[in-house]
């Protein structure tokens, strides 16, 4: 979608549009130049600029656009980009307004642009995302019109911006239209149905991808040398799936040589019957392979800004079926780590095809820090919700570190803990340990995979079975009962601010206001 950074003032701008965003007040329009013109055209108190509110009017000349739309901020003090980026991105996600077709839709700014924290890339940011993910639609297999809800809006006026500061606000869209389009990226391969997304179709798209982005790299690992590396965890999985296992490895060294990468790790499950331990209805499990699209479209996406950082994705991909040539409950599966794995349940197989995927990742590249993310357990979403990510890990900083990158593209995260307490219920009789320790489910999951985690390796687990297959209705960014591509731009904020400043502030230490608006404190 094209946008047009313009200093004009919004009320000249010729558009089918013009989004006017307000604060809450008894005179939502105060600030703005020509509210008396606009405010002739409702009754006081018809719009109070309340957080969601809504109001389309006809121009009748008080604007040049052809119509006006009043978007409600809520309250000036909890104003945060956030806020702004949610209620513009519905303007967006309701595709035409009183049945008429909105292709030229303006932004104006000069309000918007008052509180102080909110800074001028950001807010360019925000629209950009809020456009792009507004206009989402999956259309690949629709063949006619009849039921699908598009968008008109094909270019996008951010109007009234300061001239010193349209450069800001250009470089805001350039980079939130990067992130959110590879976000949209990952939302396409989750919303693949199974025949269409196979171990084989993800490893062809990372490839497509990486050769679209200059110095991104991406080499796919066949069965054959999969075997050869004593992946039996990963291949145990895949025994029973007529498509090979593939191990999907992506590389961009934008940074120095020799410099320990970022490895993210993400679990490629491309549908999920459960195995023998069948699940009751399997509906939706195409989308078990949210935590490897995640990883491949954060690297494309970094490599794509250019980040002066090295990173690694590794996404191990198979389909977990049943067949003759299944693996059992009951069978002991022998890792790349060498630890054995005694199967209590063939449906807890995301861990155990990450679990090979984390011990290569640290023998072929020694990362100063991995990131893993899977939708690995039902118990996450009891725990969280489908609107809060999962997180554990061994390392307060490392954790700190993401809890600051979800905060700041106004995703909710929450920290799980990893006690020792629980470590027994994965001991097994017959083998190192057993795929599955009970309740609580998603802790025993990440302390499974923290078995696999070298000594002194920094390492965060990510369960994103919630937040990646949202189901809940329109909600922010996210469309309702639609994949998110949760955690891509949480994921590309830790890459360029954490990893790539280690003396970058956590909004905690300035006071940043993120998220739901909450302000965290000192």
């Amino acid at each position: 979608m094209p946008f047009n950074v313009s200093k004009d003032l919004s009320e000249a701008v010729a558009a089918d549009a013009l989004v006017i965003p307000c604060y809450e007040s008894d005179t939502p329009l105060k600030g703005y130049k020509y509210a008396a013109a606009v405010e002739k055209l409702f009754h006081k108190g018809d719009f109070t600029g309340k957080g969601g509110q809504v109001l389309v009017l006809p121009a009748n000349s008080a604007v040049a656009a052809n119509r006006v739309i009043l978007l409600g901020l809520g309250k000036k003090e909890k104003a945060c980009i956030k806020t702004i980026g949610d209620a513009l991105a519905d303007v967006y996600r309701h595709a035409s307004i009183d049945g008429q077709k909105v292709k030229t839709l303006a932004i104006a700014t000069e309000v918007i642009g008052a509180p102080a924290n909110i800074k001028a890339a950001e807010l360019g940011r925000a629209i950009a995302e809020a456009a792009v993910f507004g206009s989402y639609r999956f259309l690949a297999h629709h063949t006619k019109d009849k039921h699908v809800k598009k968008n008109w809006v094909e270019t996008t006026i951010i109007a009234g911006v300061p001239g010193k500061v349209v450069k800001d606000v250009t470089n805001g869209v350039e980079k939130g239209e990067t992130i959110a389009i590879y976000t949209c990226h990952a939302r396409d391969l989750v919303n693949e149905p199974s025949n269409y997304m196979k171990p084989t179709h993800l490893a062809a798209f990372a490839e497509k991808m990486a050769k679209e982005v200059p110095g991104l790299k991406c080499k796919i690992i066949h069965k054959a040398e999969i075997e050869k590396l004593g992946m039996g965890s990963f291949l145990g999985v895949n025994a029973g799936s007529d498509t090979p296992a593939h191990l999907i490895v992506l590389e961009w060294n934008g940074g120095k040589k020799g410099d320990a990468p970022l490895a993210y790790v993400g679990k490629g499950l491309t549908f999920d019957t459960g195995g023998y331990n069948i699940k009751p209805n399997s509906l939706g499990m195409k989308g078990d392979m949210g935590g490897g699209a995640a990883t491949i479209c954060a690297l494309g996406a970094i490599g794509k800004l250019k980040l002066k950082i090295n990173a690694v994705g590794i996404v191990p991909a198979t389909e977990n079926e049943i067949s003759g040539k299944a693996y059992h409950p009951g069978d002991i599966l022998h890792s790349m780590s060498g630890q054995t794995i005694e199967v209590d349940n063939t449906d807890a197989e995301g861990r155990l095809i990450l679990c090979d995927a984390l011990t290569y990742v640290q023998r072929t590249y020694k990362p100063r820090v991995i990131a893993d993310m899977a939708t690995l357990t039902g118990a996450a979403v009891v725990a969280v919700g489908s609107k809060y990510v999962a997180l554990m890990g061994n390392d307060d900083d490392t954790i700190s570190h993401f809890e600051h990158a979800f905060n700041r593209v106004g995703e909710n995260v929450w920290q799980l803990p990893l006690p020792e307490c629980y470590e027994k219920q994965l001991d097994s009789p017959v083998a190192d340990m057993k795929n599955i320790g009970g309740n609580p489910g998603t802790i025993t999951a990440g302390l499974f995979l923290k078995r696999f985690i070298d000594e002194g390796q920094k390492w965060v687990h990510l369960d994103i079975a919630g937040s990646a297959l949202y189901d809940g209705d329109n909600w922010g960014f996210w469309t309702g009962k639609m994949p998110t591509g949760s955690p891509v731009r949480a994921l590309v904020e830790y890459a360029e601010t954490c990893f790539a400043d280690a003396k970058h502030k956590l909004d905690k230490e300035h006071g940043h206001r993120h998220g739901d608006g909450r302000v965290m404190k000192r």
